[in-house]
């Protein structure tokens, strides 16, 4: 993989974990899909929910290097890294000072998820008590909070407090008469955004790998440098334990 080869924050890639891949030969066409969309890393983010059973740490530890051991036999040029999308909740901060759930490649980094429908002050209270915990939260697919995009100033609200925003790859590239790649391209446009993920879920549709696509469109729209920044810049620097 080269240095500047994509680097996949938030995918459901693991197979039999959630709602992503079924199973490892699923999880085996993703990768290929991956591939050939220059996804070089990617850091697995089955859910959690303490509302539901979800796969310990370990567990996720032990399925990242199984299917880094597949892929690699399969000769899929792939690195993986554990890690969770945490459906928030008031235990989260203790679960993330005490290991149960996982950041995202062992950083200070941890990707955060709410309800679409959740209010604004939960969510942003719910972000707060992340950072306080000593953890940097990362608002996964922020695009899909019904509050953000009605008030697209509380992003910047947001930004102002740390918190950092991904957005999914599917929800960047410009859609007749749909209101999320306007969203999207108004926070891309301030310079809100740090990360775009494909949020992936399985090796086909609008769920795949596939960001290949948008980075040329991004790249066209903002120039390397922040387009780099979004696809593999930024998540470099969480991967080698750097500051964002």
């Amino acid at each position: 993989m080269s240095n500047d080869s994509f680097i996949d924050i938030h995918c459901h890639i693991l197979p039999g974990v959630d709602d992503g891949s079924r199973d490892m030969n699923s999880s085996l066409q993703m990768a290929r899909v991956a591939v050939k969309n220059q996804i070089g890393e990617i850091i697995v983010t089955p859910h959690y929910t303490s509302a539901h059973r979800s796969v310990s740490a370990d567990g996720v530890r032990g399925r990242v290097q199984e299917l880094q051991a597949v892929c690699h036999a399969e000769k899929l040029d792939l690195k993986f890294y554990p890690g969770n999308e945490l459906l928030y909740d008031s235990s989260l901060p203790d679960k993330l000072s005490q290991g149960e759930v996982l950041t995202l490649a062992d950083s200070k980094y941890c990707l955060i998820e709410f309800f679409p429908m959740d209010n604004f002050q939960y969510i942003q209270e719910g972000l707060r008590a992340v950072r306080y915990a000593g953890f940097r939260p990362i608002l996964a697919h922020c695009e899909r909070y019904v509050c953000m995009v009605e008030h697209p100033d509380y992003a910047e609200r947001l930004v102002d407090q740390e918190v950092l925003l991904q957005c999914n790859s599917a929800s960047v590239l410009p859609k007749l008469f749909q209101p999320l790649p306007k969203f999207v391209k108004g926070l891309l446009s301030k310079g809100l955004v740090s990360f775009i993920a494909t949020d992936a879920h399985r090796p086909e549709g609008n769920r795949a790998p596939d960001i290949l696509r948008t980075a040329t469109w991004l790249r066209k729209k903002y120039g390397e440098t922040y387009s780099g920044a979004l696809l593999y810049g930024n998540a470099r620097r969480i991967i080698q334990g750097d500051t964002l």
